[in-house]
């Protein structure tokens, strides 16, 4: 199934240009007409903006993704104590750490 999209690209748009001139001409939140567009608009501009900061936040993973596959991954040791004697510790084993083998210089 094609991912479709269920927003008016224009009116996403539209939105996105009058909030840049809202920046550049703050009067401009007075008028009506303004005020009416961007009310109409919103719901469009709303879904695309979501859209959008998705993609990026998709591409930023692929970057780390890539990232951690170039570093060469964190070694760990496993240590396992014998059991004490306890009932609990002879049926579950003793105690177990992980510790890492690397030092923060």
């Amino acid at each position: 199934m094609e991912d479709q999209k269920v927003y008016n690209i224009w009116n996403a748009l539209i939105h996105e240009l009058l909030l840049a001139c809202l920046d550049i001409w703050p009067r401009f939140k007075l008028n009506p007409w303004v005020g009416k567009a961007l009310e109409w608009t919103r719901p469009d501009w709303v879904l695309w903006r979501v859209e959008q900061t998705m993609l990026d936040v998709s591409k930023q993973a692929e970057e780390i993704v890539k990232q951690w596959e170039k570093e060469e991954p964190p070694k760990y040791e496993y240590i396992e104590h014998e059991p004490d004697g306890s009932k609990a510790q002879d049926l579950l084993g003793g105690a177990m750490e992980i510790k890492s083998t690397w030092r923060r210089d």
